[in-house]
């Protein structure tokens, strides 16, 4: 998972840089802090997207453990912000068409990449491990 967080910390600044304008994904945890404001009912159920621009101090601080400290304004206050790594979803913009999302692998799927049919968002899922190609004959 550290790996994840270095990617998405590069990704972050090279979008920022390059256009300008960078959003970060956050789950919410007890982990992570949005000041005094904190998160809002809708925010612990579907997240919080964070918007980072030429306006956002760039005083950005990520540990050694990926946790990043910062001070964003929501509105005209200003919060200290502190987002455990764990709790960083991602990162998107729009301007470069680019995203970087994480998932969390758990021991089960990880042990079990052969489930029959699996489901996602109502959708089928078919496991690559037990893909096979087909062979074409050539003229």
């Amino acid at each position: 998972m550290k790996k994840q967080v270095a990617y998405l910390q590069r990704l972050f600044y090279d979008i920022w840089n390059d256009f300008g304008s960078v959003y970060l994904l956050v789950k919410y945890s007890t982990n992570t802090r949005i000041g005094k404001r904190g998160f809002t009912e809708e925010e612990m159920q579907q997240g919080l997207t964070l918007v980072f621009n030429n306006k956002t101090s760039v005083t950005l601080d990520w540990d050694n453990e990926g946790n990043l400290s910062c001070v964003l304004a929501f509105g005209t206050r200003k919060e200290d912000v502190s987002i455990h790594h764990d709790d960083l979803l991602g990162v998107f913009s729009p301007e470069s068409g680019v995203q970087f999302l994480r998932t969390e692998v758990s021991k089960e799927t990880a042990e079990s990449p052969e489930r029959d049919a699996a489901r996602v968002d109502g959708k089928h899922v078919v496991s690559m491990s037990t893909f096979k190609k087909r062979k074409t004959k050539t003229p």
